[in-house]
């Protein structure tokens, strides 16, 4: 299954996101690390932009930066690629914890590795408003507690096409 129809299964579907915790790793790598890379070249042209503005009231700092400016712009970019990394990856796992506690209320059998990919396609409509809203609006805390409620919602909703609890004898 290519990422693009990955991508708009995840959109359209929870059943197909309960479907993709048989999803192969590899596929669910590559989609997790698209998202990763979207918000790093996002936060680094928010870098790139507004290092200037923000620095000429320091005296010498504009200065600086343009002398260091083959160092710092590939740092900066990695280190902006590995936090983001650790942000979704813990984001996910965090979300994915909370489906995995409540799937035995609900009386359905999650593998915590199972829920972890169902949680990562379940966030694919965060992930958008996220995005947006970072380019249009700028980081704010209710939407980012919005896209926590949306994801497990989703992940929540996903949960009830899979198997149930085995009956205790």
């Amino acid at each position: 299954m290519t990422l693009w129809k990955l991508f708009t299964a995840s959109l359209s579907s929870p059943k197909k996101l309960a479907a993709f915790r048989l999803a192969p790793m590899g596929k669910t790598m590559q989609y997790i690390f698209l998202f990763i890379t979207l918000f790093t070249l996002l936060g680094f042209f928010q870098f790139t932009t507004q290092i200037g503005p923000s620095t000429t009231e320091l005296d010498g700092v504009l200065e600086y930066f343009n002398e260091i400016n083959w160092l710092l712009y590939p740092f900066a970019f990695l280190l902006l690629f590995i936090i983001q990394t650790l942000l979704i990856f813990a984001r996910i796992s965090l979300l994915s914890g909370i489906v995995w506690l409540l799937a035995p209320l609900v009386k359905k059998r999650g593998d915590y590795r199972f829920l972890w990919r169902t949680t990562l396609f379940a966030n694919t409509w965060s992930f958008i408003l996220l995005l947006v809203s970072y380019m249009f609006i700028g980081d704010i805390v209710s939407i980012q507690w919005l896209s926590y409620a949306l994801t497990l919602i989703l992940a929540l909703w996903a949960l009830k096409y899979y198997p149930k609890l085995p009956k205790k004898s």
